[in-house]
């Protein structure tokens, strides 16, 4: 048991050795702030430290796993400082080839992973809960907007949409897929 612990230590620090500068340089390419970049950096690695044992390499390469994981501590950290991005823009999440991020085949496996999984994730709730998601995160649209538009009450789009991310999450948790919805 403790041989395995230490091969899947020694894995993990290869992984890191070989992807910390392409993490960080993406991070930093994003936010322009050296200081923020390493703290997110440091940041995504511990995450995939804390979750390595969910990785599957039949799933995804762990270069589009940890830029997964990017994608979602830039996306908090956006968050956090209030910073607007626009989600039907995936060149905002996706650059072209960079130094260390081997080619555009590895960011479109990134992003068709990512649309699988949240494909995957809507079927889990009903249409009406997925036109509420659509209308609501997609095309920005207040839940006041969306209860006109669907002739419902304000407070019923914010229970039913309350319902459909409880069931997202549980989809993610079940698949380890790391996803924050917020």
């Amino acid at each position: 048991m403790a041989a395995d612990v230490r091969t899947e230590k020694l894995k993990f620090e290869q992984y890191y050795e070989k992807y910390y500068n392409q993490v960080y340089l993406y991070i930093n390419k994003k936010i322009q702030n050296v200081h923020d970049a390493e703290d997110l950096a440091t940041d995504v690695f511990i995450a995939c430290y804390e979750k390595f044992d969910s990785f599957d390499p039949g799933k995804a390469s762990f270069q589009t796993w940890v830029f997964f994981i990017t994608n979602n501590k830039l996306k908090n950290y956006y968050r956090d400082r209030k910073i607007n991005i626009d989600i039907d823009d995936p060149e905002q999440y996706i650059e072209p080839a960079e130094e260390g991020f081997e080619d555009d085949f590895v960011a479109a496996e990134y992003l068709t992973a990512m649309r699988e999984y949240l494909a995957e994730a809507l079927q889990e709730v009903s249409e009406l809960q997925r036109t509420i998601i659509t209308e609501s995160y997609f095309h920005n649209k207040s839940s006041k907007e969306i209860a006109l538009k669907l002739h419902m009450t304000d407070g019923n789009v914010r229970v039913q949409l309350s319902r459909a991310l409880a069931k997202m999450r549980v989809y993610f948790e079940k698949n380890n897929i790391s996803w924050e919805m917020d």
